[in-house]
């Protein structure tokens, strides 16, 4: 009985042992199996908010971009003049829609709705006038959605990435003469194909199977389908309740049932504009399939079930007694899981030896945390190696992670910016551009703790690490835990468009004669208004006329010479002449420029002609001229001199009445200081020594006057002068005035000019004295003293990485009295420089100048005009 009794409580025990083992096993699978498939759904939506944003964030911007492309073709003059012959006008669409290849047709039309121009000449005198492109941009820019292509549908080639036959998308606004007037309408077409080019470059940058990307429109119906659900299935998506949050201007996620009857993990995000594109409802959808999504937590599940179960029964026929030597390997791994540390790099977790239920689930533990690690890497990667600069900011302003892209445009890592705080500091200077940027991040902390939201972009001119500048489109997503910020290089893209303006502008406003010309035919292509209107054209007419009608007989042999020559060197200046509509004959002087094709030969020249008429009647005028002046300048020396001793004599006397009275005031009021400081009290001792700092630089004021005076006035007594040892002279001095600072000092060796030795001293005093005062607060100073050459000619430059200035106030450098800092900053007299000035003058040189706020100043000098 007894025995019987024992074995009947193992059996038991055993029994019991392994039902709880069991059951815990199958729970613990089951939980972990479920906190994967959260952890992957939060991944997966976290992707595919950043891609749905970032879709629609780059519609927007192209857009964007097409609009203002059309605003700038429609502020070109050749389309505003009514009077341009409508091949000249088709011309130039022509080009430029081989400049943007975004668009499949620009046109315009006159105010009746007919088509004058545009790239398919085939279509041209058609009549659209019904078309709602023209109705709408009668009165204002008109952007449409989506159609199928009718009058073009025929004519143009069929589009490379959309399935379904070409489709176009149409932007059209009022065309306005120089009074305003309107004459019609400029139109464009644009292809789809763009909008595939766009997914495509995101997706690819991916490695997920089975990610889809779709594009639809306002409706729900599909305009940019996916190889499982093409456009020309024509579903509507309008059901789908993250379409629905997209048309409140939402960004969602969600696991949705689709029209096909699959539940896919879906976000959805709204393409709002951004002005003056105010957005067609277009919305962006990302799906994938939910059996994809969790195929491997699901395999990974039934495994670790699998294992769970084996492990169970297994264990049930342990006894007790080796349990605690059967708990080690989960000791191990514990220990192992809690020295990981999620902003460390991952760490492989040992996977524990053994056959063991124990053993086998802390395997299968090991390797669930390590699938976990590597798929925390693979979107840290992700972020890491994006093409688009992006930095993580909490909700506390903390800067949490920078890409390297980020690093790479702007200069910045985590260690400048580790607050948004010393990023508006870095990044933005001073003023209104940093207030409004601290104006907007604040807007946008509201949102953040909530349904991810993408935010309106704002384009910046930021200052990068190394002191240059970037302009940067900025762009962001309100997240639940922070916020995401994008940042858009649009430095290249700027620059040419203001080239391109700038080009355009100056060739039709320039006052210098400018020609283009064919080298084939040798005929005249265009000519700016000046050009034409000196020899008695207008700019149309001369188009299409030949070269030699603008050269007279005589000057045909020399003008074939010199584009010989031009041909060989790509470039040729020569004096020539040219004869007018009237006959009549003037020089020029003819600068011109060869442009080739891709094969190096030469297809066009680019000429600015400048009429010398007048330089040949100025030369004339200048020799009669010069003999009266060599008469008055004798004249005007002896009177000069005579002005000059009379002006250092009151000089001296002005100075000498000045500095008595400013003693006696600046003597009384230390007497004050000294003996009635206690009845004078703060405010009193104050003012006495306001009165004492105004004396004294009032005495700084009659010495610089009085040293201006003398320098100006004191003969020139040339001599070779070495300006190296009274440069090294005067920094020693200074170094010994001032031995707690440090100055790095490079003073070039056997510098020497033919020069005053005096007054050349008294230059480079000034100079070098202001190059250590206003590098005072510059932790690495460093000045310099070296040759240079300045406009050409050999000069010596003071160098140093102060303050310096803004150079837009440089014009009033070299006044009197004017002064570029606050006296606060810097103490001065505002004379120096007059003082360096009249000395360079006298000695017939040069001076100029570079500065930067925050990067120091550069002047440099000669001492004779032939130096």
């Amino acid at each position: 009985m007894s025995s019987g009794l024992r074995n009947s409580l193992r059996l038991q025990l055993v029994l019991l042992i392994g039902g709880l083992a069991v059951a815990g096993a199958v729970g613990y699978v089951l939980l972990t199996t479920h906190l994967v498939r959260q952890q992957i759904e939060a991944d997966q939506f976290r992707l595919q908010r950043i891609l749905v944003t970032r879709m629609a964030s780059q519609l927007d911007q192209d857009m964007h971009a097409r609009t203002t492309e059309l605003r700038f073709i429609a502020s070109l003059e050749r389309l505003r003049d009514p009077q341009r012959a409508a091949q000249d006008k088709q011309a130039l669409l022509l080009t430029k829609k081989a400049i943007y290849p975004f668009y499949a047709w620009i046109g315009i039309t006159d105010t009746q709705g007919r088509i004058l121009a545009s790239t398919e000449p085939r279509i041209n005198g058609a009549d659209v006038s019904q078309r709602s492109w023209f109705i709408g941009g009668r009165q204002r820019l008109h952007q449409e959605d989506i159609h199928d292509a009718v009058l073009l549908g025929k004519l143009l080639p069929p589009p490379e990435l959309d399935e379904l036959p070409l489709r176009l998308m149409d932007i059209s606004l009022p065309l306005l003469d120089r009074q305003g007037h309107f004459i019609g309408v400029l139109a464009t077409h644009l292809s789809l194909d763009w909008a595939y080019q766009v997914r495509h470059q995101l997706l690819d940058q991916l490695d997920v199977p089975g990610l889809e990307m779709l594009l639809v429109n306002r409706d729900g119906e599909v305009i940019v389908g996916s190889p499982t659900l093409p456009a020309r299935d024509a579903t509507n998506l309008s059901s789908l309740t993250v379409f629905t949050g997209s048309k409140a201007g939402r960004v969602g996620t969600a696991i949705e049932t689709w029209p096909d009857g699959r539940r896919y993990l879906t976000a959805a995000a709204p393409a709002l504009g951004t002005h003056p594109y105010p957005g067609l409802g277009w919305t962006v959808l990302v799906r994938l399939d939910e059996a994809t999504a969790f195929a491997d937590a699901r395999r990974m599940g039934w495994r670790a079930l699998a294992v769970g179960l084996v492990s169970a029964l297994m264990f049930s026929w342990i006894t007790w007694w080796a349990m605690g030597r059967k708990l080690r390997p989960m000791e191990r791994l514990s220990q192992a899981v809690a020295d990981l540390d999620v902003n460390r790099p991952l760490v492989s977790l040992p996977e524990v030896a053994g056959s063991g239920e124990v053993a086998v689930f802390a395997r299968s533990m090991a390797r669930l945390v390590n699938a976990l690690g590597e798929s925390r890497e693979r979107f840290q990667m992700l972020f890491d190696h994006a093409p688009v600069a992006m930095a993580f900011v909490a909700a506390d302003g903390q800067v949490l992670l920078l890409n390297a892209r980020f690093t790479q445009l702007l200069g910045y890592d985590i260690r400048h910016v580790p607050h948004v705080d010393q990023w508006f500091v870095q990044a933005f200077p001073e003023g209104p551009a940093r207030e409004a940027a601290r104006e907007r991040w604040q807007n946008a902390l509201p949102h953040i703790g909530k349904t991810p939201m993408a935010l309106p972009t704002a384009e910046y001119e930021l200052r990068c690490y190394d002191g240059s500048t970037c302009i940067a489109e900025s762009g962001g997503i309100a997240l639940p835990d922070g916020m995401l910020v994008s940042f858009q290089d649009l430095t290249e893209r700027r620059k040419a468009e203001a080239g391109l303006r700038l080009w355009a502008e100056a060739f039709e406003h320039s006052e210098v004669g400018l020609l283009i010309s064919d080298v084939r035919t040798e005929t005249l292509i265009a000519a700016n208004p000046t050009f034409a209107q000196q020899r008695g054209y207008t700019a149309r007419e001369l188009t299409g006329l030949p070269v030699a009608s603008l050269y007279p007989e005589r000057a045909l042999p020399g003008l074939r010479a010199a584009l010989e020559q031009a041909y060989v060197n790509d470039h040729m200046v020569f004096e020539t002449e040219h004869i007018t509509r009237d006959g009549r004959i003037f020089p020029v002087l003819i600068d011109l420029t060869v442009l080739r094709d891709a094969d190096g030969r030469p297809v066009r020249r680019v000429s600015y002609v400048q009429d010398l008429t007048e330089r040949e009647r100025a030369a004339q005028e200048i020799r009669r001229l010069n003999t009266e002046l060599e008469q008055r300048v004798v004249e005007r020396t002896a009177e000069l001199s005579a002005a000059n001793r009379e002006l250092d004599a009151f000089a001296a006397a002005v100075t000498h009445d000045l500095r008595a009275p400013l003693r006696t005031v600046n003597g009384f009021a230390q007497i004050l200081l000294d003996e009635f400081a206690g009845l004078l009290g703060d405010e009193g001792r104050q003012h006495l020594q306001r009165i004492q700092d105004g004396t004294r630089r009032m005495g700084e004021l009659i010495e610089g006057l009085l040293a201006l005076s003398h320098h100006t006035n004191k003969p020139l007594d040339r001599s070779r002068v070495d300006l190296s040892a009274i440069a090294a002279r005067r920094l020693a001095e200074l170094a010994a005035a001032e031995p707690a600072r440090q100055v790095v000092v490079e003073v070039e060796p056997g510098l020497e000019a033919d020069c005053d030795a005096a007054l050349a001293e008294a230059l480079l005093v000034n100079l070098l004295d202001n190059a250590w005062k206003y590098s005072a607060r510059t932790p690495r100073a460093h000045i310099r003293f070296c040759r240079d050459t300045v406009d050409g000619l050999s000069g010596f430059c003071v160098c140093d990485n102060g303050a310096g200035f803004d150079m837009t106030k440089a014009g009033h450098l070299f006044e009197p009295f004017q002064r570029l800092h606050h006296p606060s900053e810097f103490q001065g007299t505002g004379v120096g420089l007059v003082t360096v000035r009249r000395i360079v003058d006298r000695h017939g040189g040069r001076i100029t100048v570079q500065a930067a706020p925050g990067q120091g100043a550069r002047f440099c000098f000669t001492l004779r005009a032939e130096a």
